[in-house]
């Protein structure tokens, strides 16, 4: 599939001025979630406009905020398929907002559709790219350059969502759904300020006041760790020690030591500390 590779704030601004010629442009992320390195990034951006492809490159040196924030802020039309959690990695990076986005999950789901995009475009268009989904999500999307195989993939998502929008559509139209898309479409394209991840563990709402606030301490230290190193924070520490600390709390640094013995030993060094310390601060808060 050929396509054109925006590497820069020029060639982005470019790409703007032919896109603002269209009615629609076909957009989907790929990023990396704590999987590879520490933290949420924005890896590339691909854009079908009807007649051509386009990758745009968040981490190449000559991309800024100000291009990427041209080609988001945009008022071409933007067909998405679930938008909400790119919408959201969007905001929580640069604290930018994307505008004009249909997301083609609203009408699927409106129309009584659950699945994914690949079994969306096999219900509706025939259409199977045989490429596998897990495989290329789990991908490292930070490599450069990309491997062939994980572009095919990032540009076939794209590829069939203005076909998709063409026949869902009139669907919605035909069976008057279009009050109850419209409200939904406003939820679904709308972010806010993301709650604070110790409040997403697995567990957290059983925890006690007391044990929240030795949670969130020694998940802020394991953070630090996981920051100072640029690992995923599961290798870190994995997250359900988080829970056992904070409902167990130890009562000397070497009993600390003891209930980490078998985690990652490159990390043990100032793992140990930062858990002491942030269990002393925990504890200061608490009696004061």
């Amino acid at each position: 599939m050929d396509y054109s590779y925006l590497d820069s704030d020029e060639r982005i601004a470019e790409a703007v001025a032919a896109f603002s010629l269209k009615p629609r442009i076909a957009v989907d992320f790929e990023g990396e979630f704590n999987l590879h390195i520490y933290g949420e990034h924005l890896c590339l951006i691909q854009v079908y406009d009807g007649t051509s492809f386009y990758l745009i490159d968040p981490r190449s040196e000559r991309v800024t905020e100000k291009g990427l924030s041209a080609f988001f802020s945009s008022p071409v039309k933007k067909v998405w398929f679930d938008c909400q959690s790119d919408a959201s990695l969007v905001y929580k990076v640069y604290g930018m907002t994307i505008s004009n986005i249909l997301d083609i999950r609203v009408l699927a789901k409106a129309l009584g559709y659950q699945g994914n995009l690949k079994g969306l475009e096999e219900m509706y268009l025939g259409i199977d790219s045989g490429l596998s989904k897990k495989k290329n999500q789990q991908a490292n999307w930070l490599r450069r350059p990309i491997p062939d195989e994980q572009i095919r993939y990032a540009l076939e998502d794209v590829a069939h969502l203005m076909e998709l929008e063409d026949v869902l559509t009139p669907l919605v139209h035909e069976r008057k759904l279009d009050k109850q898309v419209s409200a939904a479409m406003k939820s679904a394209v709308s972010v806010s300020r993301p709650s604070p991840p110790w409040t997403r563990l697995g567990g957290w709402k059983r925890l006690g006041k007391k044990e929240k606030v030795y949670a969130r301490h020694i998940f802020i230290a394991r953070d630090a760790i996981a920051r100072r190193f640029n690992v995923p924070a599961a290798r870190v520490m994995d997250k359900r020690m988080i829970l056992s600390l904070s409902e167990d709390v130890p009562r000397s640094e070497e009993a600390l030591r003891a209930r980490l013995d078998g985690q990652p030993e490159r990390f043990i060094k100032l793992l140990v500390p930062a858990l002491w310390s942030a269990i002393g601060k925990a504890g200061e808060e608490i009696s004061g």
